[in-house]
């Protein structure tokens, strides 16, 4: 079935979900539920697990391979009422631990009003859970057009919902988990989508988002340098460069796709617009992708929001099934050039995901890259390989 909700208070059709008493292990922890219904406790937790390889590029150091442990994530979620729904992570893959999702919501069929900590809706990938993209990392329109806070944001988030329809927004500080970010940051946000088909076996995305951020007086400069071709070579990368005395910024983009059956393909655009007080900055990314899911599964698309979710086998290994195969390319377009000493990317890649179980998935991506720098140890135009894999669990 087409439809799924993001969240696991809500039924497909949106109508909240009464839990059972008793233990409940369909999410792949325990899930404990008071004899009245009334509360809820669940542990859950999230590891990704990476490696990777490049080659071919006109830089030995570049030419490198390695590993790392992504995320690892343990927190707990539950529910108090039929709307009251709560939920904490802590990421502990860093240097120190880091804060995540932390906050409570109010939910009903038709609104929800969030306060604390949580993943800001931008884009269809920006919008979703790592544990629900196709490929390892989010694409170029996700990465590099997110405001100075990130991804998550200390705040407010209201988001009404209709039958084909959905419009939050968002007053955000900074994210309390992202290290270095200059504080005092306050950003304003908007995202809607909207289905024009919708049927159980396929639907038409139509989306828009934008933002406003302020920085504060005392930011003396502010810089991004994207990642490239995967996270765990730190030598690939498309640099924006320090651009100083920044006052405040803009970004907005636009989102295309929908799915069909089995496959899917989504388009998206997206620009940041930095201003400072002696210069005006753009930086532009594109991103085409599309995928077919071998095993017949339904794609990973939730109309209630329009985002990205979890796959559920229709054969998992536990079951003796093979589980959900899917094949799935990108090609992705980055321009920071121009700021003074930003580079340029571009990107195709292959993804191949298999899904054991709902709960655990393996990743395989294969990407040609090419960058420009302007400045630095690789100045110049350079391209090349890049092989990475995950073992991703998330319950």
């Amino acid at each position: 079935m087409l439809l799924s909700a993001t969240s696991p208070a809500f039924a497909a059709d949106g109508v909240p979900t009464p839990p059972t008493a008793g233990v409940n292990w369909d999410k792949g922890t325990p899930e404990f539920v008071s004899a009245d219904g009334q509360f809820s406790f669940r542990l859950k937790g999230r590891m990704m697990l990476d490696a990777a390889t490049t080659s071919g590029s006109s830089y030995p150091l570049r030419n490198r391979s390695g590993d790392e442990l992504r995320t690892l994530r343990l927190g707990f979620d539950g529910m108090v009422g039929d709307h009251l729904y709560y939920t904490f992570e802590t990421d502990f893959a860093g240097d120190k631990p880091a804060v995540k999702g932390a906050y409570i919501a109010w939910r009903t069929p038709h609104s929800e009003l969030t306060v604390g900590n949580r993943l800001s809706e931008r884009g269809v990938e920006g919008s979703s859970s790592s544990d629900g993209t196709p490929f390892m990392e989010r694409n170029a329109v996700a990465s590099a057009t997110a405001p100075l806070k990130g991804f998550y944001g200390l705040g407010v988030i209201g988001k009404v919902y209709g039958r084909d329809w959905h419009i939050a927004a968002q007053v955000a500080g900074d994210d309390p988990g992202n290290r270095g970010v200059a504080r005092d940051t306050v950003t304003y946000m908007v995202r809607g989508h909207w289905n024009p088909i919708k049927t159980r076996q396929a639907a038409v995305h139509l989306g828009a988002w934008g933002f406003y951020e302020n920085y504060p007086s005392d930011l003396a400069s502010l810089s991004r340098t994207t990642t490239w071709a995967g996270h765990v070579n730190d030598r690939l990368q498309v640099p924006l460069g320090a651009l100083r005395d920044p006052v405040d910024g803009i970004g907005y983009g636009l989102e295309l796709g929908g799915v069909a059956g089995p496959r899917w393909s989504f388009l998206e655009v997206g620009r940041r617009e930095i201003e400072t007080r002696t210069e005006h900055v753009e930086v532009e990314a594109l991103s085409v992708s599309a995928g077919w899911m071998i095993t017949g599964e339904t794609p990973s698309y939730s109309p209630r929001g329009g985002t990205l979710t979890k796959v559920a086998p229709k054969s998992p290994l536990s079951k003796g099934g093979l589980g959900a195969l899917e094949i799935a390319v990108r090609y992705q377009l980055l321009d920071n050039t121009d700021a003074a000493t930003g580079g340029k990317g571009q990107e195709a890649s292959v993804g191949l995901n298999w899904r054991l179980e709902e709960w655990m998935r393996l990743m395989v991506n294969l990407s040609h890259w090419e960058v420009d720098h302007k400045v630095g140890r690789y100045a110049g135009n350079d391209t090349g390989e890049s092989l990475a894999g995950r073992v991703l669990v998330s319950f």
